[in-house]
C-alpha cells in the first residue's frame, strides 16, 4: 500500500514538474499601419498610378487627395489598414539571390503610411513567388526580403486600380428627397 502511494506521488510530481511548451509569440507586425494611428496612406503602382488618402486624425473620415479630391470610402481604407497591420511574412530571405531583383527594382507597388505621432513606414511589393502564393516585399529600414500572402498584395492592388471614392447616397440624376410638409 505504501508503495502504491509513493508511485502515485512520484507520478503526480513528474506530471507537475514536466516542461510545458511555451506559447509561441505571434510575429510582430511587418507593416504596422493600423486604423487607430494612420493619418496618411499612399499607394503607387509601377505604371505611376497613384492613390493618396488623408485624415486629420484617426477619428476623422478619410479624404482622397489623389487621383482626385473626394470623400473616401472609410470602410475600404480601414479594411486595407487592418490587412496592413495584420500582415505577417510567410517566409523571409536574408538577402536577394545574386542576379535577381524579385520584382523589387523597381517595385510593382509601393505603400506608404504616416502615423499621427510622426512615424512612417514604406512597404515595397515585387513579383509573386514561384508558386503564386505570395509576393516578395521589403519594409523600410529592413534589408531582408519577405514573402507576404498574395491576397494582401492583391488587396493593395485593387485599391490602386479602383480608388475608394465614397458613393453618394443618391445616384447621379436621381432627385434628392424633398422635405415633408
Amino acid at each position: 500500500m505504501v508503495l502504491v502511494a509513493v508511485l502515485v506521488g512520484l507520478a503526480a510530481y513528474a506530471f507537475q514538474t514536466r516542461p510545458h511548451p511555451s506559447t509561441p509569440r505571434p510575429a510582430p507586425a511587418l507593416f504596422p499601419c493600423d486604423t487607430t494611428e494612420t493619418i496618411d496612406l499612399r499607394l503607387k503602382g509601377s505604371g505611376g498610378k497613384l492613390v493618396e488618402a488623408h485624415r486629420s486624425s484617426p477619428s476623422e473620415d478619410w479624404q482622397l487627395t489623389q487621383p482626385s479630391s473626394a470623400p473616401a470610402d472609410n470602410a475600404v481604407l480601414n479594411d486595407l489598414l487592418l490587412t496592413a497591420d495584420q500582415l505577417r511574412a510567410t517566409d523571409t530571405l536574408a538577402s536577394v539571390p545574386s542576379g535577381q531583383d524579385l520584382g523589387l527594382a523597381p517595385p510593382q507597388l509601393t505603400v506608404d503610411c504616416l502615423l499621427r505621432k510622426g512615424a512612417s513606414y514604406t512597404l515595397t511589393v515585387g513579383s509573386q513567388n514561384f508558386d503564386g502564393s505570395g509576393s516578395y516585399a521589403r519594409v523600410s529600414g529592413d534589408s531582408r526580403v519577405h514573402v507576404i500572402p498574395s491576397a494582401a498584395a492583391q488587396k493593395f492592388q485593387k485599391v490602386l486600380a479602383q480608388p475608394p471614392v465614397r458613393q453618394s447616397p443618391f445616384p447621379t440624376g436621381s432627385p434628392s428627397p424633398s422635405p415633408s410638409t
